[in-house]
């Protein structure tokens, strides 16, 4: 058996043949690395069968395992190349060579979606929400046929100066930032009078400065406040990272009340943008993202992945336009 036929078992979820398959061949047994890699996969392999066949691992993490072997394994293939069938070279006779001369270079498309998760709320009330939010995102990621093509990576609690870092960092092609963008909303404006009187430069009856209303919330660089940041920084934050620090952000997604101001001005620098035209439920808001996220994985386009998610905030008695999609600048006309 070849490298691409072993590769066939993986696509197919055959996870076991294929690990069995892999130890077995010439490269792997005539290298103490490979055979280390391949021996220590089969046993987490074997475990998360079963951790999950005894309940003691849930079926989200259950998934999540076998989603990072599948990658191991795959990435291990790549390494080894064509070793040839198993049991000899072409003609059945020599081993044939281990490790095949590279092709010729050229641009390589991995086809992974890397989705960077930005959580940022100052609302107690709001954390469980984020964290369900978090989690059904992620299962449905892992329901793709390929779920090792899509990491999500998640950060909580993010202020001004990492929202632009973890965007550098994490060089994602989705920014998902789920939290409040309503400065009105009750939980909200609890945070803010408390945050103001916790401040030692503000008087108890002093105004917030005049500022621009559309904007999010982040967690001040204390991390103990909230800290409401405007379209102009978000704007020009992914304007930099787009334009001048050539990231390949292809769709950013606003899960947060009255971002539509936001979604429109960024759309000018990133092809796809979603945000929303008023206050959003929880529950609809989760319902959206799990579409949306639904979609992704199972290989629709970002127009289509948009459609489904609206059809499942609906269900939320949400009216057909509360969430907006914006492509390359204008707002899309469902």
């Amino acid at each position: 058996m070849t490298t691409d036929q072993i590769r066939g078992l993986v696509m197919q979820a055959n996870l076991k043949e294929a690990l069995e398959a892999t130890a077995s061949l010439p490269a792997v047994q005539n290298d103490s690395d490979h055979r280390t890699s391949v021996t220590m996969f089969l046993s987490r392999y074997n475990k998360n069968e079963r951790d999950h066949m005894i309940g003691i691992a849930d079926d989200d993490d259950y998934r999540k395992e076998r989603a990072k072997l599948t990658a191991g394994l795959l990435s291990l293939l790549t390494s080894i190349g064509d070793a040839g069938p198993i049991g000899g070279g072409a003609n059945g006779g020599g081993a044939g060579p281990l490790n095949p001369p590279p092709p010729p270079p050229g641009p390589v498309d991995d086809d992974i979606t890397k989705i960077l998760f930005l959580a940022s709320n100052p609302s107690d009330t709001a954390k469980l929400q984020l964290t369900t939010e978090h989690s059904r995102v992620s299962a449905r990621l892992q329901e793709a046929p390929a779920p090792e093509k899509f990491p999500l990576r998640l950060h909580r609690a993010v202020t001004p100066s990492e929202f632009a870092q973890y965007l550098f960092l994490e060089k994602p092609d989705i920014v998902h930032f789920s939290g409040h963008g309503d400065r009105q909303a009750p939980d909200v404006q609890k945070v803010i009078q408390e945050s103001r009187a916790g401040r030692p430069d503000a008087g108890a009856n002093q105004a917030d400065p005049p500022a621009e209303e559309s904007g999010i919330f982040l967690m001040d660089e204390d991390k103990r406040h909230a800290q409401f940041v405007n379209t102009t920084f978000l704007r020009r934050t992914f304007e930099s990272a787009v334009q001048r620090q050539n990231l390949p952000i292809k769709v950013v997604v606003f899960n947060a009340c009255h971002s539509s101001e936001q979604a429109e001005a960024i759309s000018k620098v990133v092809p796809y943008v979603v945000g929303t035209s008023w206050s959003v439920g929880d529950r609809a808001a989760i319902a959206f993202a799990s579409g949306f996220y639904f979609g992704v994985a199972q290989g629709m386009s970002i127009e289509a992945a948009v459609d489904f998610g609206i059809n499942q905030a609906l269900a939320f008695n949400e009216p057909e336009d509360r969430f907006l999609l914006y492509k390359d600048g204008t707002k899309v006309e469902w």
